[in-house]
Formats: structure tokens, C-alpha cells, sequence
């Protein structure tokens, strides 16, 4: 990408499934190891946020598709993406956190979409 512009299919990921820094942090940490089974005290470890939100935000991404949840004790989450299309958001999402990071925390808080056409268009990137 030559310019600073995050892409639209990034942002429409960003908008439907991201409401803050730390929920992608540990979005692309467990999403960095595929193969691993992590627990909440693990990403914590890493994350360093609050063990309570981080656990929250692993049952969210449990519960929006994106984890595979094993109950334990203790509970593990693996990454398990609910479609390739997905898959390949959070693969464009870790690129562009690590080159733009500041852009993509603006693209967090910032939506430059429509409401309604980010709604709309959330059912077209998961349709794909």
C-alpha cells in the first residue's frame, strides 16, 4: 500500500467486531498462534490490561465465532475464524497494526463509514 489509508474491508472489520486497542491486541495475539490453546492468565501475561477484561474480551471473540472455547479448568481459547474472509481481515489487520500502528488505533476510534453502510457492508464481508 502506498499510502496511509487503511482499507475499507480493514475498516468495516474494525467497525463490525473492534471497540478498543486491547480487543485487537489480544485478537492478534491469539490469532499470531493458531495451533495454541491459550488461557486467560496467558494473555494477560502478554496483553498486561485487566484480567477481567481480557477474559471478557476472549468470551466476546468466543461468542462472535472467532475462538474455540474448551472449558477447562483452566478455560483455553483457540483462534478458529468463522470464514476465510474473516481470516484474512485479521491477517490484514496484523500487517497494518505493525507498519500504521497509529492509523489503526485512529481507524478504532474513528468511523469515516456511513452507520448504515457499515452495517450493511459488515453482511457483505461476511458473505464472501
Amino acid at each position: 500500500m502506498a499510502d496511509e489509508a487503511i482499507p475499507v474491508e480493514v475498516r468495516q472489520f474494525l467497525a463490525r467486531y473492534i471497540q478498543s486497542v486491547e480487543q485487537l491486541e489480544i485478537l492478534l495475539l491469539v490469532s499470531g498462534d493458531p495451533g495454541k490453546a491459550w488461557t486467560s492468565s496467558e494473555v494477560y501475561g502478554i496483553i498486561r490490561s485487566s484480567e477481567a477484561s481480557v477474559t471478557s474480551r476472549l468470551e466476546c471473540f468466543t461468542r462472535d465465532g472467532f475462538l474455540l472455547a474448551s472449558p477447562g479448568p483452566p478455560a483455553t481459547y483457540q483462534y478458529r475464524p468463522p470464514s476465510d474472509v474473516i481470516r484474512s481481515a485479521v491477517g490484514k489487520a496484523t500487517e497494518l497494526y505493525q507498519s500504521r500502528r497509529v492509523r489503526m488505533v485512529e481507524a478504532i476510534f474513528t468511523s469515516e463509514l456511513d452507520p448504515l453502510q457499515g452495517f450493511a457492508d459488515a453482511f457483505k464481508l461476511r458473505k464472501q
